[in-house]
Order: C-alpha cells, then sequence, then structure tokens
C-alpha cells in the first residue's frame, strides 16, 4: 500500500474526445487515502478461489503466478476485498471511481500520463474489456 495525498483535480473527458458519459467534466477533491501498489496476481486471487469454490479466471494463456489477475468482474473483485478484510482483519475495499482517476492521473491532465500519444512502447488503452479490472484496494 502506498499513501497517495489528498487533493483535488479535473475529472473527466478534458481533452474533449471521449465518450458522452465520460463528461461534464468537474473539478472533484480527494481526501488522503492508500492504495494497492501492485495489481493482485493470480497467485494471490487463486488462494481467494481455492478458499471459496469459486471458479479460477482464465489466464488467456499468458501464465499465472505472478501476472497480475485478469478476467475477473466488479462483483468478483468486490468479493476478493471482503475475504481479504476477513482474512487479514483489516479493511479493504475497491477504489472509488475518482480516487482511481486521481491516483492513475499523478497530477497531469494530458490523455494518458505520459502524454496524448500511444506508441509501441506503451499500454494498447484502446483494448480494454469492460469486464477486466486491476485489482487494487484502498
Amino acid at each position: 500500500m502506498v499513501w497517495i495525498p489528498a487533493g483535488s483535480f479535473k475529472m473527466s473527458d478534458i481533452q474533449g474526445s471521449g465518450y458522452d458519459d465520460e463528461k461534464p467534466v468537474h473539478r472533484v477533491s480527494i481526501d488522503r487515502f492508500a492504495m494497492g501498489k501492485y495489481e493482485v496476481t493470480f497467485a494471490e486471487y487463486d488462494k481467494f478461489a481455492e478458499a471459496t469454490g469459486r471458479t479460477k479466471p482464465d489466464d488467456e494463456g499468458w501464465g499465472r503466478g505472478k501476472r497480475p489477475v485478469i478476467n475477473v468482474s466488479w462483483n468478483d473483485a468486490t468479493a476478493y476485498a471482503k475475504w481479504l478484510s476477513k482474512q487479514t482483519s483489516k479493511n479493504y475495499r475497491l477504489p472509488t471511481e475518482a480516487e482511481w482517476e486521481y491516483a492513475a492521473r499523478a497530477g497531469t491532465e494530458t490523455k494518458y500520463w505520459w502524454g496524448n500519444n500511444i506508441s509501441t512502447n506503451k499500454a494498447n488503452c484502446d483494448n480494454l474489456h469492460s469486464d477486466q479490472y486491476k485489482i487494487l484496494f484502498t
């Protein structure tokens, strides 16, 4: 976990090229919070799946172990957070949309945290599936 400082930012499609559900742009204030530094791995999620009798998510042939878990729904991620809270006696939850955007933007106002353009050395941000979530906790 890392501490994300309190602050405010312009949330939504500040570049003006997004979808209707990304509007209107509005200022949001965020209190200080902690967020997982790394994504939940297959190894971590698989322990949860085994302990609760859930089906393990498909790794799409990429491998499991220390790779970030993929193919989990919001319900799966929420159930994992609840289970992790019980296992550790600490409170975990998914970040809110505002917390996630604030942390991901890291003070930038560009389309992506590195700038406005995707190049061959950057992640493919256009092919994310709505049922795939990075599981990070606050």
